[in-house]
């Protein structure tokens, strides 16, 4: 029987399965370990055959112990050993047995550690403290700290004291689960209760505190633990609080204790540079890091490729993307060879900043250099293509990253969906949303709102509805901007009323309204004519804690100016100032327009003066409002000056206006002088050519 249990291990361990424990358990004995492994796995109370019993166990222990020690020892190999031990007799020490229960853990083959160990203990085979925290150590590899708790509750019962390496361990695993309150409390128990502990012990509880962004805890620690003498910090202790420092922005901290270091004679390595690096960059202090950058190289430590990443990455971010490009020169030119990560930030910069040509060619450069593009580099250059108008191209990279057994993912489905609403391609767009839910990857939030908002700005509206509550029904909720959209699209095509109903509902049990969403409604209804319902609306916002904002003004004054309150718009935007608002180029030009529009000239330009004065720029707009409004007033010197003043500022004419030029040349409506620099204006302008004027003159 015990060969027939060995072969199912050995067969398990050819297949390459892995052990997965399952849920928590309260004590470790033989019904824990029974319920843990393989169903058809049973131990059999036949005793082992004795046909090893003549064989020296010696020399078996001392193969063993060469051949761990090697790192040439196969899976099989290992399995015909553990077979020689245990059917040795008399059964050998404890120590060959751990070595190979060892082995099979470092080669992930957790079955196999938990199943040997049964037969272990079924045979009798006393386990000692380096058995149990190989035990230990499979259980938090696998996941499940509590077992490895079950593990340690066995040791005390046999009476074994647990070492530092034991409960090192143990606080590894409770950090790979983010079980910070656990790991601090059993460290507290150990250093209470008298256990064995050691440096590790501070490394392992000081990284859990940093990662949990308790750096201030994990300072307090670090000073109390040299103070008494229990720790003596080295480089490694120093990086790791550090990066928790850069990591919550405390970068004075961060660089006192990096003096610190160096005072006490403890080296900075590449780790603890890249990590100050990260928190200048982070924090935006770019030129700081390109200096402790410099300090680096001087003090011959050779930058990794994290490094070089972090610095590509904050120039990328900061738009200086022909800094990081020489930053990618550099690294190669030192042999330092880039990743999929520092590529990724290039050509993604390069995309941002429209330099398609550039972005191609480094993928092109990426690929000759044998590293593979992942998915977000093929997700950056869909969402770039689709934004550039090339949605076949698009699709075509979409094909090239299935092919390469890349799994397309949500934001890569998201962009080509994005693209083809950007350019109103919304049959298109449908198909591909329809393709996704065909997938394992399913429609997330932002899917619905692109094709909602793709559906809102082409006015097919029937869409819409429906596929908001598709959404519902598959559980997403729609957010305060799939609602602004909602809004703003059934206002634009006059459907008020439902417009209305959806702000309601938002209200009732949607996401808390905001200042677009009000402003989306109060532009709907200025727009369709109903100022008072608007004017209530902007009572209601501030009733909701909101401030109006210069948009919410803008589209209540000019669709009262439409609708002849012009009075009414004049004393609300006379009174912005009290509201500790400034009125923006877009809110002086729409009331210059009206001014001029109803024969208000001298008032027209008084607004602009104050414009200027104010530090508010006007626009090409602004000054055509003023050119074409003096022109129509008969007011031709003031057109003049305009014009010369807006071509100083670099703006030519806009076709109204160079129509209406054109217009009172040709029928000499001005003195001769004026005539002439109006055909001055006409030609700078690229507008109607001479021989057209001279036709009609």
């Amino acid at each position: 029987m015990a060969m027939v249990i060995l072969q199912r291990v050995s067969s398990s361990c050819s297949s390459g399965k892995l052990f997965c424990i399952s849920t928590s358990l309260l004590n470790f004995n033989s019904t824990t370990i029974n319920n843990h492994l393989n169903p058809s796995f049973s131990i059999s109370t036949t005793s082992i055959t004795d046909k090893n019993k003549n064989k020296n166990p010696v020399d078996l222990e001392n193969v063993i112990r060469v051949k761990c020690k090697s790192g040439n020892l196969g899976v099989d190999e290992a399995l015909d050993l553990f077979h020689q031990l245990i059917q040795m007799r008399p059964l050998p020490s404890i120590y060959p047995f751990t070595q190979l229960l060892g082995f099979f853990l470092k080669m992930k083959y957790y079955l196999t550690v938990f199943s040997f160990w049964k037969l272990m203990d079924f045979e009798r085979i006393k386990s000692d403290i380096a058995t149990f925290n190989t035990l230990i150590n499979c259980s938090c590899y696998v996941g499940n700290v509590d077992l490895g708790f079950a593990v340690l509750g066995k040791m005390l019962k046999l009476g074994l004291e647990p070492n530092a390496f034991t409960f090192n361990t143990l606080l590894k695993g409770l950090s790979m689960q983010r079980k910070t309150t656990q790991c601090l409390e059993l460290f507290y128990k150990i250093a209470n209760n008298g256990y064995s502990y050691n440096e590790v012990t501070f490394v392992v509880v000081l990284n859990v505190l940093c990662k949990s962004r308790k750096v201030g805890d994990a300072l307090k620690l670090f000073r109390a633990a040299v103070e008494t003498g229990k720790l003596k910090p080295d480089v490694i202790i120093y990086t790791t609080i550090i990066d928790g420092l850069c990591k919550e922005y405390r970068l004075k901290d961060a660089l006192n204790l990096f003096m610190e270091m160096s005072g006490k004679g403890i080296v900075p390595n590449v780790i603890t540079y890249t990590s100050l690096i990260c928190g200048l960059c982070n924090s935006g202090q770019l030129k700081g890091a390109l200096s402790l950058f410099e300090k680096m190289l001087e003090k011959q430590l050779s930058p990794d490729v994290i490094t070089f990443n972090i610095l590509i990455h904050s120039h990328c971010k900061d738009g200086k993307t022909d800094e990081a490009l020489n930053i990618l020169v550099e690294m190669l030119q030192r042999g330092d060879k880039p990743n999929v990560i520092t590529y990724n930030s290039l050509i993604h910069s390069l995309c941002n900043t429209n330099q398609w040509k550039k972005a191609t060619e480094l993928f092109n450069d990426m690929t000759r250099q044998r590293i593979s593009p992942s998915v977000v580099t093929f997700n950056i250059l869909i969402d770039a293509s689709c934004k550039q108008g090339m949605i076949k191209h698009a699709n075509e990279l979409f094909v090239v990253m299935i092919q390469r057994g890349l799994e397309p993912n949500t934001i890569t489905y998201n962009g080509l969906i994005d693209g083809y609403c950007l350019h109103g391609q919304m049959e298109a767009a449908r198909k591909v949303f329809e393709s996704m839910v065909t997938t394992s990857c399913k429609p997330n939030g932002r899917t619905y709102t692109i094709l909602i908002n793709g559906y809102c700005k082409a006015e097919k509206l029937d869409e819409v509805l429906p596929l908001l509550e598709v959404m519902k029904c598959n559980g997403l909720k729609p957010d305060v901007f799939t609602y602004n959209v909602l809004i703003g699209g059934l206002c634009k095509v006059g459907r008020i009323g439902e417009a209305e109903q959806l702000f309601k509902d938002m209200q009732a049990h949607g996401p808390s309204r905001n200042i677009f969403t009000y402003n989306a409604l109060i532009d709907g209804l200025c727009v369709n004519g109903c100022i008072s319902a608007a004017m209530e609306l902007l009572h209601m916002m501030e009733i909701d804690g909101l401030k109006a904002d210069i948009v919410t003004y803008t589209s209540i004054i000019d669709n009262m100016c439409k609708t002849g309150k012009l009075n009414e718009a004049k004393e609300i935007f006379y009174s912005l100032s009290t509201k500790e608002l400034q009125p923006d180029t877009r809110m002086y030009t729409t009331m210059i327009s009206w001014f001029f529009k109803n024969q208000m000239l001298n008032d027209a330009r008084n607004l602009f003066k104050e414009m200027e004065e104010k530090g508010v720029a006007p626009n090409d707009h602004t000054f055509n409002i003023m050119v074409q409004g003096f022109l129509c007033g008969k007011k031709y010197p003031e057109a003049v000056e305009f014009l010369n003043a807006m071509n100083e500022k670099g703006f030519s004419p806009s076709a109204q206006v160079a129509s209406l030029m054109l217009n009172l040349v040709a029928a000499d409506g001005p003195n001769y002088e004026t005539t002439d620099i109006l055909r001055k204006f006409l030609f700078d302008a690229n507008s109607p050519n001479e021989s057209d004027i001279l036709r009609v003159g």
